[in-house]
């Protein structure tokens, strides 16, 4: 069996094309394949990106779009499915280098673009010494480079239709967008995480957004899409969809009663943390050492634990 070495990003293979005009991009977040993955769409007259990555994967983001036989000064159009740092971050200093991109997101992550200064305090306090090594750069968007989206709106992108879909759950400001040409739907983290090669669709739960129900009417909504594909950031593409969202909406309510069963008997941080990561390792089963941990980098146990002590207080809270 493979140990520590497996997950270790290979820039020569960072750039794989899913059809005709899609390429998923591995970003090689901390320099492990699998983990955070960005797709490039292609068409003669535009290209884009769905996903922007953090900052500090931007050198790798622009070898991997040359790989693909493309210029990442080309792009014009970023959409991102939220502005958590792990999807979003990059798309600040690419908006600052390239006065003709225009970035698309949900209205509620829009002024958080415009003036990043809260969101970077925020992720400040989580992550501390680490904050710069994991993410990078978090740079300001000048108001006329973003586009506020609404829900069902059709975008025109590189040549296809896109049709936008609010849905809350893992965040607020979350969106998916829909590729009915292609059959693909790109969910970010709404979709779940899960590892390739693997079987378990792994809901991350972090705060400060995390609201089960919202989640679980946005899995029947994209449900009812009808994808015979579904592209996840956390990673890659998926055929198998019956399979994979079949387990997602079970697989959230037993990690969320996990948490709260943990928290009402009294657990802390720590102890809820181990919790949900054995939950992982558990549902994972017999794999490469290092399929766990690209999930854990994926979807950190401590930040699933953070997001369910937030929701166990907003629920004492509410009575």
């Amino acid at each position: 069996m493979q140990t520590t070495d497996y997950g270790i990003y290979v820039p020569d293979r960072a750039a794989t094309q899913l059809d005709g005009g899609t390429w998923l991009i591995d970003l090689g977040f901390q320099n492990r394949r699998e983990v955070v993955a960005a797709y490039l769409l292609v068409d003669h007259s535009e290209l884009a990106l769905i996903e922007t990555g953090p900052s500090s994967t931007l050198p790798n983001l622009r070898a991997a779009v040359e790989q693909a036989g493309f210029d990442l000064a080309d792009v014009t159009k970023l959409l991102v499915t939220h502005i958590h740092l792990d999807h979003a971050g990059a798309a600040g200093p690419l908006a600052r280098d390239n006065p003709d991109i225009t970035v698309f997101a949900h209205p509620f992550g829009v002024p958080h673009l415009i003036d990043p200064s809260k969101l970077v305090a925020s992720a400040t306090r989580i992550y501390g010494e680490h904050m710069e090594p994991y993410w990078g750069e978090f740079a300001p968007i000048h108001e006329s480079q973003v586009h506020s989206l609404s829900d069902g709106e059709h975008l025109r992108v590189a040549g296809r239709d896109l049709f936008v879909h609010f849905t809350p759950g893992h965040a607020w400001h979350h969106v998916a967008y829909w590729d009915p040409e292609n059959g693909t739907l790109f969910t970010g983290d709404v979709g779940g995480v899960r590892m390739p090669r693997t079987g378990y669709n792994c809901p991350p739960t972090p705060p400060p957004d995390l609201d089960p129900v919202a989640w679980t009417a946005s899995i029947v909504r994209l449900r009812g899409i009808g994808a015979r594909r579904w592209c996840l950031t956390h990673f890659g593409g998926f055929d198998d969809v019956d399979a994979h969202v079949n387990q997602l909406i079970p697989n959230l309510e037993e990690l969320v009663s996990l948490g709260m069963e943990a928290l009402d008997a009294g657990a802390d941080a720590d102890t809820l943390t181990e919790l949900v990561h054995q939950r992982m390792s558990d549902h994972l089963g017999d794999v490469p050492e290092g399929i766990l941990t690209n999930l854990e980098w994926s979807t950190p146990s401590y930040m699933a634990a953070l997001g369910m002590i937030r929701l166990h207080k907003k629920r004492a809270q509410s009575g």
